[in-house]
């Protein structure tokens, strides 16, 4: 009788629960952080000559600096809670020469992690890696699709990856000790499992630049923080 009364007592909670819109999911001590990057004055779409290898890469590609969609929404900015460790690791980094592109462009990595750099192209590409005093980490030849080397990620800090042999080709991993995210296009963001508190979310981006903000973050719900880009 009493195993009756505590299983009908559990269903009545979870039903409040749903009806009350409580996120019963996941870890129940952390909280959520979501929002949208934005920027009020869209750039231009700009494209670049190929002037090398263009069975491979075409006649012209787009120049990704900055990918803003129609509503102002900049993909590819990195936000950062400062000072909230990594709860759950981010996925294994991984730059891939595909299509004349570095894919992805702009990505995030736990500091010490070690990135996987493989080519998908029927061409040379120089996959070379500076860190944020514009040192070499590693410079690594590609010259036919299907290889694949890794290379450590020692210390945090932002890394530029550009290929020596096509000039346009850019990425970034952006290394760090704290729990980060790239916005995807349209600009939105989901930063999950953080522990409550108060932080201080920071915001990267390759062209633009953004303000920090403070945020608050309890545990079982989910704040909405958005950002304006200059």
């Amino acid at each position: 009788m009493k195993s009756q009364l505590l299983g009908a007592l559990f269903v009545s909670l979870a039903l409040s629960c749903l009806v009350f819109g409580v996120d019963m999911s996941g870890e129940q001590g952390s909280g959520t952080v979501t929002g949208v990057v934005k920027i009020q004055n869209i750039p231009d779409v700009v494209s670049v000559t190929v002037d090398t290898d263009q069975a491979v890469c075409g006649r012209e590609v787009e120049d990704q600096t900055a990918l803003v969609d129609s509503s102002g929404g900049v993909a590819n900015a990195v936000i950062v809670v400062t000072d909230a460790a990594w709860t759950v690791d981010p996925p294994t980094p991984s730059i891939n020469n595909r299509a004349c592109y570095f894919e992805p462009r702009v990505q995030v990595a736990k500091t010490r992690s070690v990135a996987t750099v493989t080519s998908e192209d029927e061409t040379l590409h120089t996959t070379h890696a500076y860190d944020d005093r514009a040192r070499t980490m590693f410079n690594i030849a590609l010259p036919i699709p299907g290889l694949s080397i890794e290379r450590p990620l020692r210390r945090p800090g932002v890394v530029r990856v550009e290929c020596d042999s096509h000039a346009w080709m850019r990425g970034w991993v952006y290394v760090t000790d704290d729990i980060a995210v790239v916005s995807h296009l349209g600009g939105r963001f989901k930063i999950s499992d953080i522990s409550p508190g108060t932080y201080e979310l920071t915001i990267w981006h390759e062209r633009f630049s953004g303000a920090p903000q403070t945020v608050t973050v309890e545990g079982g719900r989910t704040t909405q923080v958005d950002f304006l880009l200059q």
